[in-house]
């Protein structure tokens, strides 16, 4: 395992996975772009901090690639490179969780098949006939395996990667729940190369011109319009509905969060000192959290330069009498 090889100010092969319509961890096109923009004008975007279940990620990430080599009879496996695969022509980078070599002894293809006894899959069940080098991609993750790869969870970033290596296949290894690996071979695919030639090449443009993308969130408004100034704008009548929708649903929320005190006191009363209670088909924990007690601590914190941020939500004040702010 090898950290972050690839420079900041640029796409990278692993943030290809955010243009998949489906990616469901939140990062959007204008978070990643912002990164690079803000990363172009030599500001520190990385996190030291790593969470912990990257970490776990990391350290299988070695013996993942070297159960799946075995499986699908790979050899000469290179799994701690430390320089960036970088593309010939396009602003993208990549580095890959490893290479191995899939020509046999006589150099005749490695054939390749789906295989369930052995969690092996390819494209539409498709036979391969593997060659030469290709690249090792290695996820973790506590969801349950399925015989598809989405395109965000390591296709897309292997396909970079091979786009940018040159190379003609890729197996991306999957640990599912703990114990369900699973390897996904592929092709290099043609459409795939015209296709990352077009939103790479658009998001360098974005990148130099600080051109953002349709926001898809309030986030995303935030890093767009990321400073406010003092002037009022008229907006159409109808946004007035949208108002009366966000204002009804604050409503709706203060309501629930009402209801779920009552109940709760209503339950800690009758559980008092206990922590467990069980009724109908629920089963119901009220424990007690302990701490340790440490020491005063007079906490230095480091100097930070002036800066704006934009509030992350509205403010929305009811007009009283043509009254307006």
């Amino acid at each position: 395992m090898v950290g972050k090889v690839t420079p900041d100010y640029q796409l990278s092969c692993s943030g290809l996975a955010v243009f998949d319509p489906n990616y469901p961890y939140g990062l959007t096109k204008n978070e990643l772009l912002d990164r690079c923009i803000r990363a172009a004008r030599f500001e520190n975007v990385r996190d030291d901090k790593q969470p912990l279940f990257m970490r776990v990620g990391d350290v299988l990430e070695n013996p993942i690639l070297e159960e799946a080599c075995l499986r699908l009879g790979l050899t000469n496996p290179q799994l701690d490179i430390d320089e960036p695969l970088i593309h010939k022509t396009l602003p993208l980078a990549g580095s890959p969780d490893g290479i191995a070599t899939a020509t046999v002894g006589d150099e005749s293809p490695l054939v390749v098949k789906t295989d369930t006894t052995q969690n092996i899959f390819t494209s539409n069940n498709k036979e391969l006939r593997l060659t030469g080098d290709g690249i090792l991609e290695a996820k973790t993750t506590r969801d349950y395996g399925d015989d598809d790869l989405p395109d965000w969870r390591g296709k897309f970033q292997a396909q970079g990667l091979m786009e940018c290596a040159g190379l003609d296949w890729c197996a991306v290894v999957v640990l599912y729940a703990s114990t369900d690996l699973r390897v996904y071979v592929y092709e290099r695919d043609p459409e795939f190369s015209s296709w990352l030639e077009e939103i790479v090449t658009d998001f360098d443009e974005r990148i130099k011109t600080r051109k953002y993308f349709e926001p898809e969130n309030s986030i995303d408004a935030n890093i767009i319009w990321s400073e406010s100034v003092d002037k009022l704008v008229e907006l159409p009548d109808e946004i007035a509905m949208k108002v009366e929708d966000i204002q009804a649903s604050k409503r709706i929320i203060e309501n629930a969060k009402q209801i779920i005190d009552d109940r709760e006191t209503e339950i800690k009363t009758l559980m008092q000192e206990n922590d467990h209670a069980v009724t109908g088909q629920f089963q119901i924990k009220w424990g007690s959290r302990r701490y340790k007690a440490k020491p005063e601590v007079t906490k230095v914190i480091p100097a930070t330069e002036a800066r704006v941020v934009r509030n992350k939500t509205l403010t929305i004040k009811e007009i009283q009498n043509e009254d307006i702010d």
